[in-house]
Order: structure tokens, then C-alpha cells, then sequence
């Protein structure tokens, strides 16, 4: 696989007159083909973001499709607005809205079926990283869900690897664990089914680690939070980034 990603999740940050002036900066990004920069914006703002120098995503998914599903936003009505990806998973929707694994396989599933690329998210916590769990909770986590989809839709998959206690924190992965950890995750993944997809990494990412965190051999992309709602910060990590890639 050549091609990788930037994702930028932008949470529930800014208002309407920000984005307008944050769409605006972004557009003016130099596209390299290799690399894909999706933008995944707060949902009522998904407007703003018909761009050609980025991909539109996704913070949040329906798992119902049409119908009296007061409040959902469904895969049809994202596919309708240009939406090419879809977050689920990421352990803010697990810890906040309680996210179950359920309602995360419905999400895959209704994502799929309407063209939209699910970028599942898996990561431990801290508790469970000191107590040298990471590995189980990575197996666990992509079993759970892979075993509950059919070869075509794993194979349609982004796993992106965030330790829940890097988020926000400014700690991350040494560049070993790190490269122990994707390297674990490809080989679950092409020993118990067979697939080669794209596999992130998310967590405190920003401008002093971003060439460290770029030179892990077999990463396929990066998942920027914070470092995303700041043009600036993200102007010169996407920079960066297409150096070295």
C-alpha cells in the first residue's frame, strides 16, 4: 500500500466563522497524491467542507439507516454531503456515550454499505498498558469486530491504533513500541483473516514527534486531534509529513 493518510479529527471544536476561515486555509494545502488529508468536522458544519484538496469524514455515524431516528445522522444522508470516511470506535464515543460493540458493528456495517470507509479505533488504557495488557486489548478489541464481518468488509477497513492514555497527554509509543505494536496488529489481521489494510496511529501527535512518529516503517498514516484545530500546527505537519513520505 503507497498511499497514506492524515486524519484530522476536529471534535467539537470551533464555530461557524472558524471554519469558515479554517476551510479557507486548508483549501489552499498542496494536494500530493500519495497522500490522502481527510477532514472530519463537526457535523453541522459538514457544508463548509466540499473542498477539493481534502477528503470529507466523519466524526460520528448513525448506526440505524433512514427513518424516526430523532437526532441520528445516517451513512445515506453523509454519502449525500461527499462523506468518504467515518470515525467509530474512538474511545471518547466508548467512554462518554458508551459505545457499544453492537452499536459499533452496525455503524462498520451501515458505513460500508454505503460506500463509506470505516477507520475503526482500538487502544488501551493506562492502567492496562502498566500492567503490560496492551497486546490482549489489541487482539480483543479487533476479534470483537472482525469476527462479526464478512471477508469483503474487513477488507474495506482502517484500524487506527490510539492509546487511550496518549490522548492529550503528550506521552506516546517509543518508535520500537510503536513499531512492534502495528507490526502485531498487521500480523492478527493477515493470520486470522487473510487481509493487508491500512493501520493509523492516533495520540498526542504534533510538531517535535511528527518526523519521529512518520519514520515507522510499516505505518500507513496518522490521526491528528488537537494538533488538527490549529491551521497552522497542521500546515506544517502535513508539510512534514510529505517529505517524508
Amino acid at each position: 500500500m503507497n498511499k497514506k493518510y492524515l486524519i484530522c479529527n476536529l471534535k467539537s471544536n470551533m464555530v461557524n466563522d472558524e471554519l469558515i476561515v479554517f476551510e479557507k486555509n486548508i483549501s489552499s494545502l498542496i494536494n500530493k497524491n500519495n497522500l490522502e488529508l481527510v477532514i472530519c468536522p463537526p457535523s453541522p458544519f459538514f457544508y463548509l467542507f466540499q473542498g477539493q484538496s481534502y477528503i470529507l469524514g466523519s466524526q460520528e455515524i448513525s448506526m440505524y439507516g433512514k427513518g424516526a431516528y430523532t437526532g441520528e445522522v445516517c451513512a445515506p444522508q453523509l454519502k449525500s454531503l461527499n462523506v468518504k470516511y467515518s470515525l467509530i470506535g474512538h474511545s471518547e464515543s466508548r467512554q462518554i456515550l458508551k459505545e457499544t460493540e453492537k452499536s459499533m458493528i452496525s455503524k462498520i456495517k451501515q458505513s460500508l454499505s454505503n460506500n463509506i470507509i470505516p477507520i475503526f479505533f482500538i487502544g488501551e488504557t493506562k492502567e492496562e498498558n502498566e500492567n503490560n495488557l496492551t497486546k490482549n486489548i489489541i487482539e480483543k478489541e479487533l476479534l470483537t469486530i472482525f469476527d462479526n464481518l464478512t471477508p469483503t468488509e474487513r477488507n474495506k477497513m482502517i484500524i487506527a491504533y490510539e492509546p487511550i492514555w496518549s490522548i492529550g497527554t503528550g506521552l506516546i509509543p517509543t518508535p520500537s513500541e510503536l513499531l512492534s505494536l502495528i507490526t502485531y496488529i498487521k500480523q492478527i489481521l493477515s493470520t486470522k483473516y487473510y487481509i493487508n489494510i491500512p493501520i493509523l496511529y492516533g495520540g498526542s501527535i504534533n510538531i517535535d514527534n511528527i518526523d519521529t512518529i512518520s519514520q515507522i516503517a510499516n505505518l500507513d498514516g496518522i490521526v491528528l486531534g488537537e494538533s488538527s484545530t490549529n491551521y497552522q500546527i497542521l500546515k506544517e505537519i502535513y508539510q512534514k509529513y510529505q517529505k517524508i513520505i
